[in-house]
């Protein structure tokens, strides 16, 4: 793996393979994961490679909101980008991907969250994500 891995965690598997073809496309290595159960073990096994976190918000069997605050207590300082199609979600500012996404907007925010200047782990999840739809 290169130094420009990615995790990215979406339970959807057309959009998993479309961020995958688009980022490797790009240059990355990209790891996928369905859900943030996966997603955290995934973490976990590859942390030491790992440059950012790409994630679906509402999943299965834990949250991406949630799955990122796990990561975020062991690497404050790792970029975490969310993916969503709820617009409330998009519109608080907690770096997001609104969904749909073009290949370009998608790689014009990925490229933003790995700048040394851009706001990464200052990111905070929400607490609750049973109030966003999917």
């Amino acid at each position: 793996m290169n130094n420009r891995t990615i995790l990215v965690v979406d339970d959807i598997p057309g959009i998993r393979t479309l961020v995958k073809h688009y980022l490797e496309k790009a240059g990355f290595s990209v790891i996928t994961a369905e859900d943030g159960l996966q997603g955290w073990a995934a973490y976990t096994r590859d942390s030491s490679v790992i440059k950012l976190l790409l994630t679906d918000v509402d999943m299965p069997n834990m949250t991406g909101t949630d799955m990122a605050d796990r990561v975020l207590r062991d690497n404050p300082d790792l970029p975490v980008l969310f993916m969503s199609g709820n617009a409330r979600f998009a519109d608080r500012g907690w770096g997001c991907v609104s969904k749909p996404f073009r290949h370009a907007e998608l790689l014009a925010k990925v490229r933003m969250a790995l700048e040394p200047r851009a706001l990464k782990s200052s990111v905070t999840p929400p607490e609750k994500t049973s109030e966003l739809p999917r």
